[in-house]
C-alpha cells in the first residue's frame, strides 16, 4: 500500500517536474531558515548548560536595578549566610581579562584570558564540570585558582596541569587546583580562569557596606518558598545596610518599601532565579545576557518565511485545479473514497515536506561558516532527540498537512462525472484564496524590506549622531591594575614626546558605557545616586569635552577629586537636577565646583542622566592621535608600551571599534532581517513565477484569439501581468501601515531616533514591484510572441 503510495506520487512529480522543483526549492529554503532559527533559538534556551547539578535552587540578589543593576554590597553574601533558608552564598564578578603566564619564563608566552572572581565556597553555588581537581578547598584561599580545558592546553600544551603554578598580571602566584570544561557562550558566567576575591584583596578591605564591587548568589534549601522569602530578604537587607550606613528615611523598612512602590519595586532588594538571570540584559552585571524578545521576532520571521513557501505549494497546487480535478474523477470511478484522495494528497504533500527538511538541514549545515555573521556564533548541527523529532518528524507532518489540507478538501468534494467534465464550481472560491494567499506573501516581503531599510536608516543615523564626544583618532590601550597614576603619568610623558599624539588620559572602564558606584549628598536631606565615570585631568581633552561652568580637573586639585563627594565635576544634567531640588546649593561651587557639557555616557537607548567624573587609579591609556598621523602614533605607542611593560600584553583598540561593539546586536539583526528578507522575495517570486504559467497555459487559447482580432504584443503582456500587479497594490497598502506601527514600537526603545521617511515604504514597494514584474514578464511575453496557430492547433 505504502509502496503504491510512493510510486503514484513519483509518477505524479515525474509528470510535472517544474511544479516539484519549486516547491522543493522554496520548502527547502524555509525549512532551513527555520533550522538555524530553531537550533540558534533552543542553545540560548538551553543557556548556562555547564553544570553539575540544576540550578533551580539558586538565586541572585539585587538591591535597585534601575540604578546599579545587579551589584551589591560586598557583605551580602556573608548576610545571607545567616538566613536559615540560604545554604550557601558567594560574591562573584568578573574583572575583564588578566594577563596569565607561568612564571620564571622570561619572553614566555603570555595569554589575556577572561576572569571570573568569587569567594572559597563559589563551586558549592556554582557546580562547574570539573576534568580534573577541584572540591571544597579549590578556592580556599589567593593563592589557589581554577583554569578551563582550553586554557590549560594554551598554558601547559596538557590538561594534566593540577598543581603547576601559574602567575597573574605579573604580580599573583597561583596554584592550579582544579580544571573546568570549557564554558559556551550562551551562559552568564563563560571565564578562562577564576580566582578569589582574596587574590587581590586578601585583608578583606573591600567587605564593607559601602563597597559595591560584586554581585551575590545563593543556593537556597529546596522546597523554600521564594516569594515569601523575597520579602523576608527585602525588610532584613534594608535594615542591615541601614545600621551600617545610615538612613534618611525616618520611617521602617516596611514603610520605606511602600513609598519605593511595595515589594515588586525593582527600586528595592529582591531575589531572581538564576535562570531568569540570562534573559534581563536591562540589568547590568554578569559577563553575558540575552534579549527573550529579540529571540521571539527571530522564530516569527522564520516561520513567515516558511509560511510563504507552504502557501506557494498550495497555490500552485490549486492553479492546477483542472488537472488535478479530472485525475481525482478517474480515480472516483475506479472505486476511490473521498477519504482515500484526501489522503493521497496530503500524504503527498508530506513526502515533499519531508524530503525537503532533509535537504534544508543539509543546506543549514554547509552554511556554517556564515553563522557567525549572521546569528553572532557558530551553531552546532548536533543530531540530539528533540532535533530528530521536531525537525524530522513533526515539521514535516505538521507543514505537509498544512501545505495540503486546503487543497485536498477543495478539490476533491466534485462529483466524479462533474470532474471529469471539467464542471467545477469551486474555481471562483479557490481563485479568492488564492489571491489572499498572493497578498499576504507580498504583504510579508514588503514589511521585511522597508523594516530593513529602516533599521539600516536608524544604525546610519546613530553613527553619525553628535553624542558629545569625540570618538575619532581615538585609541585605548590594554591596561587594568598595573596601569597606575605613577606609571601612567611616566608612560603618557614618553608618549607626548611624537608629534603623533595630541593628549593621553588614564580611565577606567568603557566612558561611552560608565557604570553608577555611589550615593552622593547634595544636601542634608538631599541625596542622588549618579554615575561615575573614572578619569583624570586630561580625560575631557582626550574625549572632546568642554567645560561649561567653573573649573574643570587639574593638576591642583586633581588629588581631592575622589568618590567621597569632595570637589567634584559634574555634567549639565546633574546640575539641573540639584538646581532644580535643591536650588541654594552653589554651582559652580565649594562641592561642585566644575560642569562639562552632557555626552551620551550610555548606549543611546537612554538619555543622558547625571554624571559625576572624578579621579581614577588604575585603569586603561585612552590616547589621541593627531589626524592623518595614525601609523606613526600607533607604532610609537607600541614601542612605548613594549619598552616600560616587557610583561603585559600589549593590545589596541580604536573608540569607534567599540562604539560598533556596543551596537553589535542591532547588527546583527539587520544582517539576520535582510537575509529573511531575501529569502521571502525569492521564494514568493518562486511561487509567483509557477502561477503565472499555470495561468499562461490556462489562457493559451484566450489569447491567441486576442491575437487574431488585433490584440498587439504590448496589450497582451499588459493583460497577464494586471492580473498579479493588482494584487501588488492592494498588498503595500496594507503593508505600509502595518510596518509603520511594528517599526515605531521598535524605534520606541531609542532616545534618538530617525525618522520614519515615506521614501522607505517606497522603496521596498518599488523594489518588490521590479523584481515581481521581472518574474511575470518573461512568460507572458513569450505567450504573447506565440505563433497563435500552434495554440489553437488542438482545436
Amino acid at each position: 500500500m505504502f509502496k503504491k503510495f510512493l510510486m503514484e506520487s513519483f509518477r505524479a512529480k515525474k509528470h510535472r517536474p517544474l511544479s516539484f522543483i519549486i516547491n522543493w526549492l522554496g520548502l527547502t529554503l524555509g525549512f532551513a531558515a527555520v533550522i538555524v532559527m530553531y537550533i540558534f533559538i533552543m542553545a540560548q534556551v538551553r543557556h548556562d548548560a555547564c553544570f553539575t547539578r540544576p540550578m533551580d535552587d539558586v538565586a541572585r540578589c539585587e538591591i535597585d536595578v534601575e540604578q546599579i543593576g545587579s551589584i551589591c554590597p560586598d557583605p551580602t553574601a556573608r548576610f545571607m549566610t545567616q538566613l536559615p533558608e540560604v545554604v550557601a552564598a558567594t560574591r562573584a564578578g568578573q574583572r575583564g581579562n588578566m594577563t596569565v603566564s607561568i612564571p620564571n619564563q622570561p619572553g614566555g608566552a603570555r595569554f589575556s584570558l577572561k576572569t571570573m572572581f568569587g569567594d572559597s565556597n563559589l563551586l558549592q553555588v556554582f557546580p562547574f564540570r570539573m576534568v580534573s581537581g577541584g572540591g571544597a578547598d579549590a578556592l580556599a584561599d589567593g593563592t589557589k585558582g581554577l583554569v578551563s580545558r582550553s586554557s590549560a592546553m594554551k598554558l601547559f600544551g596538557s590538561i594534566d596541569v593540577v598543581g603547576k603554578q601559574i602567575e597573574v598580571n605579573n604580580t599573583y602566584p597561583v596554584t592550579i587546583t582544579g580544571v573546568f570544561e570549557d564554558i559556551p557562550e550562551n551562559s552568564l558566567y563563560n571565564p578562562d580562569v577564576i580566582f578569589t576575591f582574596k587574590m587581590t584583596d586578601p585583608n578583606g578591605k573591600a567587605d564593607k557596606w559601602y563597597m559595591w564591587m560584586s554581585e551575590c548568589y545563593f543556593r537556597f534549601h529546596p522546597g523554600t518558598d521564594l516569594a515569601a522569602f523575597n520579602k523576608k530578604f527585602q525588610v532584613a537587607l534594608i535594615d542591615r545596610m541601614w545600621e551600617d550606613l545610615g538612613s534618611a528615611f525616618a520611617g521602617s523598612p516596611e514603610e520605606y518599601i511602600e513609598e519605593k512602590g511595595g515589594f515588586d519595586s525593582p527600586q528595592v532588594p529582591h531575589v531572581r532565579p538564576f535562570n531568569d538571570c540570562y534573559f534581563t540584559p536591562e540589568v547590568s552585571g554578569a559577563m553575558n545576557m540575552y534579549d527573550p524578545s529579540s529571540l521571539v521576532v527571530l522564530g516569527i520571521i522564520a516561520a513567515l518565511v516558511l509560511v510563504i513557501a507552504i502557501i506557494n505549494y498550495v497555490n500552485i497546487y490549486t492553479a492546477r485545479s483542472t488537472e488535478v480535478i479530472r485525475a481525482m474523477g478517474i480515480k472516483s470511478i475506479m472505486g476511490a473514497s473521498r477519504r482515500s484522495l484526501i489522503g493521497f494528497i496530503i500524504g503527498d504533500s508530506v513526502v515533499i515536506t519531508f524530503v525537503s527538511a532533509v535537504t534544508a538541514f543539509i543546506l543549514a549545515w554547509l552554511l556554517r561558516p556564515l553563522y557567525p555573521m549572521i546569528v553572532g556564533s557558530e551553531l552546532s548541527f548536533a543530531l540530539s532527540w528533540d532535533i530528530l523529532l521536531v525537525l524530522f518528524v513533526g515539521l514535516p507532518v505538521v507543514c505537509g498537512v498544512l501545505s495540503g489540507i486546503f487543497p485536498a478538501v477543495t478539490l476533491t468534494r466534485m462529483k466524479p462525472l462533474d470532474a471529469i467534465a471539467n464542471r467545477s464550481s469551486g474555481g471562483r472560491q479557490m481563485s479568492v484564496v488564492r489571491n489572499a494567499l498572493i497578498v499576504f506573501q507580498f504583504v510579508i516581503s514588503i514589511g521585511l524590506i522597508a523594516a530593513t531599510l529602516l533599521i539600516n536608516k536608524q544604525m546610519r543615523y546613530l553613527t553619525t549622531l553628535d553624542l558629545g564626544y569625540d570618538r575619532e583618532n581615538v585609541v585605548t590601550v590594554s591596561g587594568g591594575s598595573f596601569m597606575n597614576n605613577e606609571k601612567f603619568e611616566t608612560f603618557r610623558g614618553r608618549l607626548l614626546t611624537s608629534p603623533s599624539i595630541v593628549d593621553a588620559s588614564l580611565i577606567q572602564g568603557n566612558p561611552m558605557q560608565v557604570g553608577q558606584m555611589n550615593t552622593v549628598q547634595i544636601t542634608n536631606d538631599q541625596s542622588y545616586t549618579p554615575m561615575y565615570l573614572y578619569g583624570d585631568q586630561h580625560t575631557l581633552h582626550v574625549l572632546g569635552i568642554p567645560m561649561v561652568e567653573g573649573d574643570s580637573i587639574s593638576d591642583s586639585n586633581f588629588d581631592r577629586l575622589q568618590w567621597n563627594q569632595t570637589n567634584m565635576v559634574i555634567n549639565e544634567a546633574f546640575a539641573k537636577y540639584i538646581r532644580n531640588i535643591a536650588p541654594e546649593v552653589q554651582i559652580p561651587g565649594e562641592k561642585f565646583i566644575g560642569v562639562f557639557k552632557d555626552f551620551q555616557h550610555q548606549p543611546v537607548t537612554e538619555q543622558v542622566t547625571p554624571l559625576v567624573l572624578v579621579r581614577a587609579w588604575s585603569g586603561n591609556p585612552y590616547i589621541r592621535i593627531a589626524a592623518g598621523q595614525i601609523e606613526q602614533a600607533l607604532a610609537h605607542i607600541e614601542s612605548t608600551f613594549r619598552d616600560m611593560f616587557p610583561n603585559e600584553i600589549y593590545e589596541y583598540e580604536f573608540m569607534d571599534a567599540q562604539f560598533d561593539q556596543m551596537y553589535k546586536l542591532e547588527n546583527l539583526f539587520r544582517a539576520r532581517l535582510l537575509t529573511f528578507s531575501v529569502l521571502a522575495i525569492f521564494i514568493g517570486c518562486l511561487g509567483l513565477f509557477a502561477l503565472v504559467g499555470y495561468s499562461v497555459e490556462r489562457r493559451r487559447k484566450e489569447i491567441a484569439i486576442r491575437k487574431v482580432h488585433g490584440a498587439m504584443v504590448g496589450q497582451v503582456v499588459g493583460m497577464l501581468c494586471a492580473n498579479f500587479l493588482k494584487w501588488l497594490a492592494v498588498s503595500f497598502v496594507i503593508a505600509v501601515p502595518l510596518v509603520w506601527w511594528m517599526m515605531d514600537k521598535w524605534m520606541s526603545q531609542y532616545a534618538y531616533r530617525t525618522e520614519m521617511s515615506w521614501w522607505i515604504f517606497a522603496v521596498a514597494g518599488l523594489a518588490t514591484l521590479v523584481i515581481a514584474l521581472f518574474t511575470v514578464l518573461g512568460q507572458s511575453y513569450k505567450a504573447a510572441v506565440e505563433n497563435p496557430a500552434h495554440a489553437v492547433k488542438g482545436e
